[in-house]
């Protein structure tokens, strides 16, 4: 038990309610969604709490998280009393007594695009062109060359129907931190939204943004303006806030209910497959053993892992390619350096690499007459060259990120995949 982490939720925790009980107060007395949501927080975090301790003090952060689902349920209640009827339990998730109400197909279908701001509808339009395509993604052909393949078989719309192939597909992204997953699928956007498709992205905290009830209206919304289009690609970053794993230990009854609705809403897909309506589901995640089994059935899963030895040299290669090395370094020196190193690693090594040679030229070249134009040419001829001196510079002052507890999870999941 981490003694420091526990004592900070606990503070956390008791600062929700307070400030729970400040918002009714300033309210008069009356229920608010900014109360709920404090609720909706401080029981997570009490969930957090239940697995971080044992014994008597576990089963007293459980009694406190369901203290706070009832306070929930209340708030719900009294802000929404015509719904009250109407909210049951949906058929596939497990007896939650949900705050919001049920998640099922008449629910869904009836769900009208007024309940939501226009306005945050629009802000989940990308409206520019990620700058890369797939080309730009070091490795992964295997990868890549199952995207392409989906992507012509949407453009070739008469053989695809004539063979009764897909037109819905779902790709489920996974891997450590700073491992390329959203450099990867902007490529994949770009490269559809070439073919004229619209693409909703959003991430877990625009559908969280709201009470409980509020994100399963939400969750409706996105999915209702993804089966009005004829062509559309849904982006969903860190799915696992979402559709979290109903095995879960403390699962909050908000997040029960958010996972039931999420799922019933992917079904909409499953119908406008049989209108044969060309959609793209695209989500990622860094922790995909959070994410509900009846999710991870539904999609073709990717796994994005720790780049390998010749995608670093490509990368550095790639990106260094201005730079003259002296004789006896090579990217390989690079690329054999950074093993372990996340793509995010690397990035950071090459804008450093880039700034210490930046930094050099300066010392030479500052002051003088054309000082810029001439450190420029000296790297367009080579006659500047980084040094191994320079090189070894680079690595002893960067340290990455460890992500081993990341990787153990994720070595756990591929077992059991």
């Amino acid at each position: 038990m981490n003694i420091s982490s526990v004592n900070k939720l606990n503070n956390q925790y008791r600062a929700l309610v307070n400030q729970a009980e400040m918002v009714r107060i300033q309210n008069g007395d009356l229920p608010s969604n900014e109360e709920g949501l404090c609720y909706q927080n401080a029981a997570e975090i009490c969930g957090q709490l239940a697995s971080m301790t044992i014994g008597s003090e576990s089963e007293h952060w459980v009694k406190e998280q369901q203290s706070c689902q009832r306070e929930m349920r209340k708030i719900w209640a009294e802000l929404h009393p015509e719904e009250k009827k109407a909210a049951k339990p949906a058929s596939d998730a497990k007896p939650s007594g949900a705050a919001a109400p049920a998640a099922d197909g008449k629910a869904a279908s009836s769900q009208k695009k007024s309940d939501i701001d226009p306005e945050v509808i629009k802000s989940w339009y990308l409206t520019e062109k990620p700058k890369h395509t797939l080309d730009d993604v070091a490795g992964l052909e295997d990868a890549k060359k199952l995207m392409r393949s989906c992507i012509a078989s949407s453009e070739m719309r008469d053989l695809a129907d004539y063979l009764n192939l897909p037109t819905i597909h779902s790709f489920f992204f996974y891997g450590p931190p700073g491992c390329g997953k959203t450099y990867s699928i902007k490529g994949f956007i770009r490269e559809l939204m070439d073919k004229g498709y619209d693409c909703l992205s959003v991430d877990s905290g625009d559908i969280h943004a709201k009470f409980s009830g509020e994100a399963d209206k939400r969750l409706k919304a996105l999915f209702n303006e993804a089966v009005s289009k004829d062509k559309c690609v849904i982006f969903i970053d860190e799915i696992d806030g979402i559709c979290q794993n109903r095995e879960l230990p403390n699962l909050s009854d908000f997040n029960m209910q958010l996972t039931t609705t999420f799922l019933n809403c992917f079904n909409r897909l499953v119908e406008a497959g049989r209108e044969r309506k060309s959609i793209f589901f695209i989500a990622a995640t860094n922790y995909p053993s959070n994410v509900d089994t009846a999710m991870l059935d539904r999609v073709q899963l990717i796994q994005i892992p720790m780049p390998g030895y010749e995608m670093r040299e490509s990368i550095f290669r790639k990106n260094l390619e201005k730079l003259t090395l002296e004789d006896g370094l090579s990217f390989a020196d690079f690329a054999e350096k950074s093993e372990g190193f996340s793509v995010r690693d690397i990035d950071r090594i090459v804008q450093n690499t880039l700034q210490l040679a930046f930094n050099s030229l300066c010392e030479i070249y500052a002051g003088g007459e054309n000082s810029a134009s001439v450190a420029v040419d000296m790297l367009k001829n080579g006659e500047f060259k980084f040094t191994r001196e320079l090189f070894d510079e680079v690595f002893e002052s960067y340290k990455p990120k460890p992500n081993a507890d990341i990787e153990r999870s994720l070595n756990e999941f591929e077992a059991k995949a």
